[in-house]
């Protein structure tokens, strides 16, 4: 489940990416999670990690309430059953980082964008770039910047804007946020913990609706 899952939305990185950074999008995975039960009301802050260029951390409000919520009659609910839920201040804290790598893409700043991203996921994402010499550089901001599809910026805009985050569910190393975003599509985003902080494990999470 947590392999198939790896692989990002289509319909969004269509817009996102080129087709070759595509391709190297579900090379991206987790590292280190911890979790506990419980579900709650949250409301979060900025992370304060580090920002450049036109991007600055903002709050958001996210409306929590658990898994539960997401779970559909006689689907597939691997996502919303796996694990268990993390307390609200653990929801929280995934959420900022979450939260502040969508603002990052948001305003052109990819720099800032890949210090929200897990080690895992820039190290496959910089090794894929350079292996099809895709550009000079293989700093995972750069390589971003220049693969990024200028018609996709209304569309992370907008999903910034919306994403609203209601659960956690946390298995040992391995942990999914899951958000409501745009036109109401749940989505489940790889995350990791990593030296005491969230990170995304993902260019983009996967539809659960």
């Amino acid at each position: 489940m947590w392999e198939v899952l790896k692989t990002p939305s289509a319909a969004l990185v269509a817009l996102l990416l080129t087709a070759s950074l595509m391709a190297c999008g579900g090379d991206s995975s987790s590292s280190t999670v911890a979790g506990a039960g419980g579900e709650g009301q949250s409301g979060n802050s900025s992370s304060g990690a580090a920002a450049s260029g036109n991007f600055v951390p903002r709050h958001h409000h996210d409306s929590g309430g658990g898994s539960q919520q997401y779970r559909v009659k006689g689907g597939d609910n691997s996502v919303q059953e796996f694990g268990s839920e993390a307390n609200a201040s653990e929801r929280d804290a995934a959420a900022v980082a979450l939260h502040d790598f969508l603002d990052a893409r948001a305003a052109g700043d990819s720099a800032a964008a890949c210090r929200y991203l897990s080690k895992k996921a820039v190290k496959s994402f910089e090794k894929f770039a350079a292996q099809a010499k895709r550009a000079e550089s293989t700093s995972c901001g750069e390589i971003l910047e220049k693969l990024t599809n200028p018609a996709a910026r209304g569309l992370l805009k907008a999903e910034s804007a919306q994403a609203d985050v209601g659960s956690l569910r946390v298995e040992g190393e391995r942990a999914f946020v899951i958000y409501t975003a745009i036109d109401g599509t749940v989505i489940a985003m790889p995350m990791a913990h990593e030296g005491g902080a969230w990170k995304v494990a993902s260019l983009a999470g996967t539809p659960l609706s």
